[in-house]
């Protein structure tokens, strides 16, 4: 017995100093992730175009059902883009997701939905992995970028390189490495498809050990499409540098985001013309007309103390925190104007937040006349209506 006992000793101790670990996912019920995924985008059409932009994913879910070991979470997935002459990202798609997580890290999604595109990436072994070791698991992409998606099916090279300290958390680092090869010639698909397809993307993952949740992946990618023009085969190219964070959050209960309600009425003036409520998107603070001249996006000089104000509780209070700036008018005059305008109106109201916080996790969009609170065939609910909202996004 003493032989066995000195025998497993040694065993654990060869694994400690080795740096062996056993990775897997766990979440929390009602936990709530954050995934933010920033990329360096340039897109190359044919040989000598190309495009650059900045793109970020925020991904957002809810763990709402553990049992059975798997984890089962619902949320929505947001699209923003920065041009690169722009100071603040603007919202651009949002798609609603529910989906499983093994506790390997396979996915199961139902084919309803599109999201997430990305899916089983990082797939572990289900063993204690020491330095240096290799493993190969199933990854997919679903690509949307044509008439109707389809599904890319490769390999992932993994490679288990240790243990780094990320934020005083002991992080697995794991290196990733995988292809795509597609050839669609002779297939019967859509018109619009390339005729062949070739990705690589090789990054690095860092993994909490103690937590079992992803803390960053930096990553390079590169995805090509081929399409047969006149005689020529076109590469029409995608680069992106990304970088992924993830965040886990506790759920805020109603008593909190009353209280935080509360704390921030304290700061703001009663006669600001700003209100403070909350919804299901979290803090919303709502100003009207006060901001701006008859047609016109260009904030007014006295409107901008009432900003720089929220400028400081921001800065105080949430600097961490994700900031959307909506836009919406009444349903008076022309839907394309109306679109115009609101979004003009609420890209004033960001780039001034963004200039005073240097706040990266801020972003804009115009909604028109398509979310009113008040209605629109009185003169105090159209009032009521023309209206900028920023919202501190709660987990």
């Amino acid at each position: 017995m003493k032989h066995l006992i000195a025998t497993m000793t040694a065993v654990l101790m060869m694994n400690a100093a080795a740096g062996a670990v056993t990775l897997k996912w766990s979440i929390n019920a009602d936990d709530r992730l954050e995934i933010t995924r920033t990329a360096q985008v340039k897109v190359f059409l044919g040989k000598k175009d190309s495009r650059t932009r900045e793109e970020r994913n925020i991904i957002d879910l809810t763990c709402y059902d553990n049992s059975g070991g798997i984890h089962r979470v619902k949320g929505v997935f947001s699209v923003y883009v920065k041009q690169p002459k722009e100071k603040v990202f603007t919202l651009s798609k949002q798609y609603p997701t529910d989906f499983a997580i093994e506790p390997n890290g396979k996915y199961r999604v139902p084919d309803k939905y599109y999201i997430p595109n990305l899916r089983h990436i990082p797939t572990f072994p289900e063993k204690d992995l020491a330095q240096g070791e290799k493993w190969t698991s199933p990854a997919e992409l679903v690509l949307d970028d044509f008439s109707v998606p389809f599904k890319l099916i490769f390999n992932v090279e993994y490679v288990y390189d240790g243990v780094k300290k990320i934020d005083g958390r002991d992080a697995a680092v794991i290196n990733y490495d995988y292809e795509i090869t597609k050839d669609l010639e002779n297939m019967k698909v859509p018109a619009d498809f390339p005729v062949k397809i070739r990705g690589r993307s090789t990054g690095t993952i860092y993994w909490d050990i103690a937590k079992n949740t992803l803390i960053e992946i930096k990553e390079k990618y590169k995805i090509s499409f081929f399409f047969i023009s006149g005689n020529a085969l076109v590469d029409n190219s995608v680069l992106q540098y990304i970088e992924t964070k993830n965040r886990t959050y506790s759920a805020v209960t109603p008593e909190e985001k009353e209280k935080a309600k509360k704390e921030i009425q304290k700061e703001i003036p009663k006669d600001s013309g700003i209100d403070v409520d909350t919804d299901r998107r979290g803090l919303v603070l709502r100003l009207g007309e006060i901001l701006f001249d008859f047609d016109s996006y260009r904030l007014r000089d006295d409107a901008v103390a009432r900003i720089d104000k929220i400028t400081d509780i921001l800065k105080k209070r949430y600097p961490d925190r994700e900031i959307i700036v909506e836009g919406h008018t009444d349903g008076t005059g022309g839907k394309e104007y109306n679109y115009r305008l609101s979004r003009e109106r609420a890209r004033s109201v960001a780039e001034r937040l963004q200039s005073g916080t240097g706040h990266d996790r801020l972003s804009y969009r115009g909604l028109g006349p398509d979310s009113p609170i008040a209605d629109n065939d009185t003169k105090d609910g159209r009032q009521k209506n023309r209206r900028v909202e920023i919202i501190i996004k709660l987990h």
